[in-house]
């Protein structure tokens, strides 16, 4: 049944479908993601012949409109890895851990009052312990150091009577957990390449909207802000391409409400 709306008021959500640079293929729709603009804006450039008659001067002689390249802004919500690569020009790489434990490794204490690398990440506080070579004194965590447990970082504080001194080799004795996430890449990739459609419904009468972009060519020029009193969201901008086998760079279709 064709839509009786008198207006459009959508809601939905959007897919990507990325483009692989190593596979020179799409990698294939990912989930939907929330967002909160799927805005398509064509565009074009007025040419005016205009009159230098003194009889009508500055009137029109002739007026054409001519088709330039169509714009598409996306803003997401959703704060998948997969997103957040597209707002840092960035890639996606895993970031894994088996669980594990320290048993009197070797930690060379290369500066005072600075962060160390334990070498693994997300360690337990039980049964941490760091003691000097010869494993005969145990120094006191908040006293002697402090350790970030989730990057696995350790700091020796200088002002501490009986603290390790520089270059001094210790040993850490400790246990880490498993680690199954990921991790961006910023800067690697200039532009984001992909094809994206909208799965919607106009709000005013419950009836679909589809839009299928064949392919676009996205980036972002907008900050970031971790720390924004408000939700960040991830603006992408750039142009609609028409690939080859297409006659057009998108398609909207508006295939009526269920009867």
């Amino acid at each position: 049944m064709t839509t009786t709306a008198r207006a459009v008021l959508a809601g939905g959500l959007v897919s990507l479908n990325m483009w692989n640079t190593v596979t020179q293929a799409y990698n294939g729709y990912g989930d939907p993601l929330d967002a909160d603009k799927f805005e398509i804006k064509p565009n074009f450039e007025e040419k005016v012949s205009e009159s230098r008659s003194h009889l009508d001067y500055g009137q029109a002689r002739a007026s054409v409109v001519l088709p330039k390249p169509t714009e598409i802004n996306i803003e997401l919500a959703a704060a998948t890895a997969e997103a957040l690569a597209m707002q840092f020009q960035g890639l996606v790489q895993s970031l894994t851990q088996a669980s594990g434990s320290l048993a009197a490794a070797s930690l060379t204490v290369a500066a005072l009052d600075q962060w160390l690398p334990l070498g693994k990440r997300s360690f337990s506080d039980i049964g941490f312990e760091i003691t000097n070579s010869a494993g005969d004194t145990t120094y006191e965590l908040g006293t002697h150091y402090e350790v970030n447990w989730l990057r696995g970082e350790v700091r020796f504080k200088s002002g501490a009577a009986g603290a390790p001194a520089p270059a001094a080799t210790l040993k850490v004795t400790g246990s880490y957990g498993a680690v199954d996430g990921k991790k961006i890449l910023g800067g690697r990739v200039t532009q984001v390449r992909c094809q994206a459609r909208l799965d919607g419904r106009n709000m005013v009468d419950g009836s679909p909207i589809e839009v299928d972009v064949w392919e676009c060519v996205l980036g972002s020029n907008n900050g970031f802000d971790f720390l924004g009193s408000d939700y960040s969201a991830i603006t992408l901008s750039g142009k609609i391409v028409t690939p080859p086998g297409k006659t057009e760079g998108y398609e909207v279709r508006l295939p009526g409400a269920s009867t």
